[in-house]
């Protein structure tokens, strides 16, 4: 145990857990003058692996020859350092010396005689003040006296540290318990790199006896190992024995490839396996070199993959693919991929560990489009040599004529299946045509004038538009869309609009009463009357039935037009239209076959007169009582004086008065009333008034 103590005057001590690094030392009662007859010892002890500086910061001690009175005297490692005496710059005295230990203690020790502190002596000394450190001692340096003998610390390496060192080993050599020495051992090396060198022990100085070496390299499955022996090989061989003495083996995946010995490299051995054994086996004796060896690993290769068909694509291209490689398979446009039966958005195939694919080749498959929309009234055909709806088929789209007309949004009727399966037409379009009836074009036009009072019977296909209406009893419509009827106001019986649509019953395709009730009424979803029109009143004589089906057209059904907006030729006088309609054809006898009468249209002043000398008739007069003659009306006939009984008649209320316009027919009118049949003038609804009011609810 080492410690601190004081000699003769008393002792201090510590424990070596609280050896300090540093300290000051003084004579006794410094900086007075020191004690006579002192003698004061001083132990240092630093911690194991450091050693002792000290210095002196202040040194007076009373000058004597040879230092025999008051000296001070310093020990390190059992050896004197020296006396020393005397004021500054005295032989004695040790200067700026520095003492250095080196081993971990120090002594120091200060004596003085009886002469110090005489009576009345003017000479004092204040002895001494001292400075000492640990300093880190380097335990892996040579000694300063080489000629001494020296035994190195470690057998191999030494790293020396602040307070001590440590001892390691050469390659394939292994410390020993005792910290310091080194033994070769390479019974269990592994390496895990993709690439590395392994070597016998000390290569390339001869390799130690008595070795069993085992250099075991294991890599990821899917690469396989290639070794290459570089620089020397030599290996103690026998030239009579297969390697009798040392020997390396190469194990392959559990294989043994093959022993080696001798002067002859083995070269490259490629061994198609993630795991390969070096087994190096000695006996006690040779001097020879050994081996190194550079091992490299190589992915696995996968077979070059194929397409199915010649409407995929593989990317990336490569000469070679191995593992962790991957594929993307695309379709060329219009086409899809399939696996087996299911359609896939991507497909990538992923080369395994095993050199395979992870997935099969995919196909591609012509993308087909949903069959095309229906055209109501219309039909497609395809206009490519396969009936099929695949890619870059195509149709036409075409309407049920003479009966229809298309509409198309973009003057197209043409569309092709594209690559994203919806049906397009040359801009891109989706929506289809529509077929919108024609009007106007009866299919059996009529040639000649026949009257309904006394009147023609007309055939099927002369007025398509006449629509048969019954509320409260028979009357007429006209036929002006595929959803729409117009007649009468008055005709309904209602003021309001909406009315109830099951008091309404509407027939149309024949020309004979029986035949149209065969076939059926068609179902009322709306009645609209004009809401200015004021029931027992004939102004705004005029209302909309709406069909909950729309109708279809054909030779006996089909839509009249309404008038150009604007257009007030067909009311001039003279201007000679048909009216038709399934009402009295004589006094009190109604005709279930539908007749027909051409009628011009009367000067405005002529049917002011008419109306006015017929109120003032006594027996017309309560019929007409309050009626006007409106700009919403016009009248059309023969005057009574004529005889020729031509007019239209009860039961024929809400039927067209039709003109010629040009090449297509128009509903100038509708026939609204009159004062008795075949006695004068007939009154019409001005059709021309209400087109806003018609196309407004039409385009509802």
């Amino acid at each position: 145990m080492f410690f601190l103590f004081l000699l003769l005057l008393g002792g201090v001590s510590c424990s070596p857990a609280k050896r300090p690094h540093y300290g000051l030392i003084t004579s006794p009662n410094y900086p007075k003058t020191y004690p006579n007859n002192n003698h004061s010892a001083w132990n240092l002890a630093v911690p194991q692996g450091f050693h002792i500086s000290l210095k002196f910061l202040v040194f007076d001690v009373e000058p004597s020859d040879g230092c025999t009175y008051d000296f001070v005297k310093v020990w390190a490692d059992t050896k004197d350092l020296g006396r020393f005496c005397g004021p500054p710059k005295s032989r004695s005295h040790p200067g700026h010396r520095l003492f250095v230990s080196e081993g971990h203690q120090m002594r120091l020790e200060f004596q003085s005689d009886f002469s110090n502190e005489e009576l009345g002596s003017t000479i004092l000394y204040p002895g001494f003040q001292a400075y000492y450190q640990a300093v880190d001692n380097d335990e892996c340096a040579l000694p300063n006296d080489i000629s001494a003998p020296w035994t190195p610390p470690c057998q191999h390496v030494c790293h020396n540290y602040i307070g001590g060192f440590f001892c390691s080993c050469l390659p394939g050599y292994k410390l020993q318990r005792d910290k310091r020495t080194c033994k070769v051992d390479c019974s269990s090396q592994l390496f895990t790199e993709e690439s590395g060198y392994i070597s016998s022990p000390g290569f390339p100085k001869p390799y130690p006896a008595d070795l069993n070496c085992n250099y075991s390299i294991r890599v990821e499955e899917g690469f396989q190992i290639s070794i290459s022996f570089v620089e020397t090989f030599d290996i103690d061989f026998h030239p009579r024995a297969p390697c009798p003495y040392d020997t390396l083996k190469v194990i392959a995946g559990g294989t043994l490839l093959d022993t080696y010995c001798g002067r002859k490299s083995p070269g490259t051995l490629k061994t198609l396996s993630n795991k390969v054994d070096i087994l190096f086996h000695t006996d006690d004796s040779g001097d020879s070199k050994g081996w190194k060896l550079h091992y490299t690993t190589k992915a696995v290769k996968c077979p070059t993959p194929f397409t199915r068909d010649t409407f995929s694509t593989i990317s990336p291209v490569q000469r070679e693919y191995q593992m962790r490689d991957y594929i993307v398979v695309s379709c060329k446009t219009g086409y899809q991929l399939m696996e087996n039966d299911k359609e896939l958005k991507t497909f990538t195939s992923l080369c395994q560990k095993d050199g395979t694919w992870h997935r099969p080749m995919p196909r591609c498959q012509i993308v087909s489009c949903k069959s095309p929309d229906v055209l109501r009234n219309g039909r497609y055909t395809f206009l490519t040599e396969a009936n099929t709806p695949t890619y870059l088929a195509t149709i036409t789209y075409s309407c049920n004529e003479p009966y229809y007309k298309m509409v198309t949004q973009r003057d197209s009727a043409e569309f092709t299946c594209t690559e994203d399966r919806i049906w397009k037409d040359v801009n891109g379009g989706v929506h289809i045509p529509i077929c919108v009836p024609v009007c106007g074009k009866p299919s059996n036009p009529v040639t000649g004038h026949g009257r309904i009072i006394n009147g023609e019977t007309a055939e099927l296909g002369n007025f398509p538009w006449q629509v048969l209406v019954r509320t409260t009893g028979r009357s007429g419509g006209i036929l002006i869309g595929e959803h729409w009827v117009m007649t009468a106001a008055h005709v309904m019986n209602k003021e309001e609009e909406n009315s109830d649509v099951n008091d309404v019953h509407v027939f149309i395709g024949d020309t004979d009463v029986d035949k149209l009730i065969d076939i059926g009424t068609l179902a009322v979803r709306e009645v609209h009357v004009h809401p200015s029109y004021i029931s027992g009143h004939h102004d705004h004589d005029i209302a909309l039935i709406r069909l909950k089906d729309p109708v279809t057209m054909d030779e006996n059904t089909s839509p009249i037009c309404l008038p150009e907006d604007g257009d007030e030729s067909l009311y001039d006088a003279g201007t000679v239209g048909y009216v038709s309609g399934f009402g009295m054809t004589e006094r009190h006898k109604i005709s279930n076959l539908l007749k027909y009468v051409a009628l011009p249209v009367v000067q405005r002043d002529r049917c002011q007169q008419q109306l006015e000398e017929k109120q003032r008739n006594m027996a017309a007069r309560n019929k007409i009582k309050g009626e006007k003659f409106t700009e919403n009306m016009f009248c059309a006939g023969y005057p009574e004086a004529k005889k020729l009984q031509r007019d239209s008649c009860q039961g024929d209320s809400g039927g067209p008065y039709a003109s010629l316009n040009e090449d297509k027919w128009v509903a100038t009118g509708i026939v609204s009333w009159g004062i008795g049949c075949g006695s004068g003038y007939g009154y019409y609804t001005k059709v021309s008034n209400y087109i806003d009011w018609i196309k407004g609810h039409l385009n509802s």
